[in-house]
């Protein structure tokens, strides 16, 4: 199977393969993808397949039969997800890109339900010390998208921080989504713009998810647009610490470890906690590797109790979006 001519197709009837000998974990959601892609003449497959040429560097995609040797990594949902192996597990990687030195990393696997992986040194204090500056003039209270139940209340009910949405309009900024995402092993034209966030003192933000649930957002035109009635997502969230926080301004995952919803959405005891430090990154994915969105993956920012947080995100889809475009 492996020696055959590298035709597009071949992928699909070792897809197929798969299919046939072990259960979808999401067969819901790849029926209905299958079916309407099938209907334009443009289904070539679910799945994705990533090699791995070196273990101290990111898997690569898979483009033809042909490179299907060695260790694969097949995934059901059509993303590439970090396998997190155990709580704890540190993992040495190197990124290489043409426009500035390779970057060594330490992942650490923090929790497998959900799946979240911190990365202690991302950016230099220089990277986000611009990051800032640029967002200063811009920043201004923010906002949420209603489920529908929630449509006509107060933003601050949920977060009180303030937000700007910044394009990748510099060279500083365009080799951050290009280390982005070199690191979750996706496409840049996946991302949307960052997201700069200051929380002050007394500030945070209820736990939350990061995916679109459309069964609550029915109302939201914007939403069922953007996920095409649901059939695509957010998949992981990039989140940077652009600075040290004197007390509090952690991020909270009160469900680490499959813990029970939390009755206080606030309550930043429970599950896991990852400190605010300046150049640190987390990684946490809000779909699993079938595609499923992950109720575990409730997150919020503590409150601030002493000094002011900066950070910033980006949020990564299983799809091209139309925010940033490929160079």
């Amino acid at each position: 199977m492996l020696a055959t001519p590298a035709e597009p197709k071949e992928l699909l009837e070792i897809e197929e393969a798969l299919v046939a000998v072990r259960p979808l974990h999401n067969k819901n959601r790849y029926d209905r993808l299958k079916k309407a892609k099938e209907r334009k003449n443009r289904w070539k497959g679910g799945f994705a397949f990533f090699k791995v040429k070196d273990l101290q560097r990111p898997p690569e995609p898979v483009k033809s039969a042909t490179d299907l040797s060695g260790l694969i990594l097949a995934l059901e949902g059509g993303s590439f997800i970090w396998p997190g192996i155990k709580v704890g597990f540190r993992r040495n990687i190197t990124l290489t890109s043409a426009d500035a030195e390779d970057l060594s990393l330490e992942l650490l696997t923090k929790s497998l339900k959900p799946l979240v992986i911190e990365v202690s040194s991302f950016v230099d204090g220089s990277v986000c010390k611009h990051i800032i500056n640029k967002a200063l003039p811009h920043v201004a209270k923010s906002a949420v998208s209603h489920m529908d139940h929630d449509v006509g209340k107060p933003d601050t009910n949920w977060r009180s921080s303030s937000t700007y949405f910044m394009p990748s309009d510099d060279e500083v900024l365009r080799l951050l989504d290009k280390r982005v995402s070199a690191l979750t092993v996706t496409r840049r034209v996946q991302q949307e713009y960052a997201q700069v966030l200051r929380y002050q003192k007394g500030e945070r933000y209820a736990a939350h998810h990061d995916y679109f649930d459309i069964n609550l957002y029915q109302q939201s035109a914007d939403i069922m647009r953007l996920t095409k009635k649901g059939f695509f997502n957010r998949l992981v969230t990039v989140f940077f610490y652009l600075t040290n926080v004197e007390e509090g301004g952690h991020t909270s995952f009160p469900r680490a470890g499959g813990g029970p919803q939390p009755r206080n959405f606030e309550d930043c005891s429970r599950g896991i906690s990852v400190a605010p430090q300046e150049g640190r990154i987390v990684i946490f994915y809000s779909l699993d590797p079938a595609g499923d969105m992950d109720e575990y993956s409730l997150h919020g920012g503590c409150n601030v109790e002493k000094g002011t947080k900066w950070s910033a995100n980006k949020w990564i889809w299983n799809q091209p979006m139309d925010y940033i475009r490929e160079d």
